[in-house]
């Protein structure tokens, strides 16, 4: 656990040249590679990070929770509506969990995030026209 904070609190680096000046959201293996504001940051893969980067890919698109979080009622399993309820409680608390993880490294990133982002039955990345953010994957 003190490894794992430790490289936590180590994932600030230098811009690559690459990527200055750029919004990056892209996953590199076992590690996400988050610049936003100028600051870069790698955190470990989590089904949440994949969660944000499906929404940030289709901006002003709602997603059904059960189409991101892949709940398909089988045969003799529950019922769509309870599927759909389960999806909905997964997507979230993925989403809230890794928005967390983001907060704790970059400030600007996570009042963006919690300004564009909503989960429930239906979950969107809704940045402001006035203030487009593009993202590259």
């Amino acid at each position: 656990l003190v490894e794992a904070m430790n490289e936590d609190l180590k994932t600030r680096r230098a811009l690559p040249g690459a990527v200055a000046g750029r919004n990056v959201f892209r996953r590199e293996g076992e590690y996400w590679m988050i610049v936003y504001d100028g600051e870069l940051h790698r955190l470990p893969d989590t089904v949440g990070l994949r969660y944000l980067a499906h929404l940030l890919q289709r901006p002003g698109q709602q997603v059904p929770a059960v189409d991101l979080a892949g709940a398909v009622p089988t045969p003799g399993g529950p019922p769509r509506t309870a599927a759909a309820e389960l999806a909905r409680v997964k997507a979230t608390r993925s989403i809230r969990a890794a928005m967390h993880r983001i907060g704790t490294h970059n400030a600007p990133l996570i009042a963006h995030l919690r300004a564009t982002i909503t989960t429930g039955t239906y979950c969107a990345y809704t940045p402001d026209p006035r203030l487009p953010v593009g993202w590259e994957f």
